[in-house]
């Protein structure tokens, strides 16, 4: 497949895009060294507080699960300016929060902001370009989005030096005007008015149907879908649990977070290099292989340890399953794509949303089941990105027969 460059149309600043896409991944990491603060501060149980990246999940996914579809009727460029300005809006409520519920009310509407420029960014690109260079350039946005993992949770913890967790929703209210000022000067309308699609809840059913019926659309979600929710397993479980169970500080923790973030962000890069010569779906098999690899060798390693294996190998262990992530998400995104360019904003939101929705609602696992180990967490992971490869397989074969 050829790719294709629309002609004559404004530049896109990938940079604005990042900024826009990456907002969520942020709102999420940077929050995670405050989680034990927050249960200090509220009194509240490590599960209800574990409810707060749950409830900013979920919102991100319904979030692109709704402006995927709307933009291919109106647009992309007005939603995404209306979500920056919510996302620092409620940043600033989080700040306000009096209550733990105050606080889960205002990260649900934060997240659904957010979900609005998650959806869309991935849809701009599939307007302006298809097929290797489209890979590349989700490539590309996907390194820049990762960079946020990297540096978010080190900027919560330096935060959390001088400052309790309000100091870091008021660094995210500093960070959606940033946000808002970049989406106005570098992301400009990519749809054009013939190519918009009809309104209206039954035409916007009617498109999430017709690409969720495609096996071709389908397969690459329920992946990315289980894949996704491995990896959130960590996302929501590592802070309880490396600190707890491990008896690492705040600022041990955001080394090793940042630095697992940093792995699968190179690995990214390296997809960004490969994807002109190698298929993107052996990329991705190879990033599930990492991932559930190194998950079910840290179950066995916890095995053998009796449940107390030292921080260095957990460390490294972690950093292979999280950087398998660094192939697997942006080829399961090409995928998703090349099978629902027909409708780019609605294929967006579903393999966003859908994964992201799955993600948010396995997130408190480690805290509803009552133990907060590496164990624990490790297994769920590996049952997950597991199961991500099996179904990647099996779908692969069933599609080639």
């Amino acid at each position: 497949m050829k790719s294709r460059r629309a002609g004559g149309a404004p530049a896109v600043s990938t940079l604005a895009l990042a900024l826009v896409t990456g907002f969520g991944p942020f709102g999420v990491d940077a929050y995670l060294p405050a989680l034990p603060a927050v249960t200090r501060t509220f009194g509240a149980s490590s599960s209800l507080v574990q409810l707060t990246i749950t409830v900013f999940l979920v919102g991100l996914a319904i979030g692109q699960l709704i402006a995927g579809p709307v933009s291919d009727a109106v647009g992309r460029r007005r939603l995404v300016l209306a979500g920056t300005v919510v996302v620092a809006l409620t940043s600033a409520l989080c700040i306000l929060a009096p209550t733990i519920g105050s606080l889960l009310v205002a990260r649900s509407v934060q997240g659904l902001a957010a979900g609005s420029g998650a959806a869309i960014g991935v849809a701009i690109v599939s307007d302006r370009f298809s097929g290797a260079e489209a890979a590349a350039k989700f490539g590309t946005l996907a390194a820049i989005r990762l960079i946020a993992p990297v540096v978010a949770p080190a900027i919560g913890g330096l935060i959390l030096v001088v400052s309790d967790f309000r100091g870091v929703f008021a660094f995210m209210a500093a960070l959606g005007v940033i946000v808002l000022v970049a989406a106005l000067l570098g992301v400009p309308e990519t749809l054009p008015v013939e190519r918009r699609q009809p309104g209206g809840v039954r035409n916007l059913v009617a498109r999430t149907a017709d690409l969720l019926r495609d096996p071709a659309f389908r397969a690459p979600v329920i992946v990315q879908c289980l894949a996704t929710a491995g990896f959130f397993v960590y996302i929501g479980g590592s802070s309880f649990v490396l600190q707890q169970d491990l008896g690492i500080g705040e600022g041990l923790y955001s080394v090793v977070f940042a630095t697992d973030a940093a792995a699968m962000v190179l690995v990214t890069l390296l997809f960004r290099l490969l994807v002109h010569r190698v298929p993107t779906a052996r990329l991705r098999g190879v990033g599930l292989l990492m991932s559930s690899g190194a998950a079910v060798l840290l179950v066995l390693l916890e095995l053998l340890a009796g449940g107390t294996a030292p921080l260095a190998p957990v460390w490294v262990l972690l950093g292979v399953a999280v950087a398998g992530n660094g192939f697997c998400i942006p080829a399961t995104t090409v995928l998703a794509q090349a099978a629902g360019r027909r409708s780019a904003g609605t294929a967006s939101s579903l393999s966003g949303g859908l994964s992201f929705l799955v993600g948010g609602l396995i997130t408190p696992l480690t805290g509803l089941i009552g133990v907060q180990t590496v164990p624990v967490m490790a297994l769920a992971m590996a049952v997950l990105s597991t199961a991500a490869l099996v179904v990647s397989r099996v779908l692969r074969t069933s599609a080639a027969r």
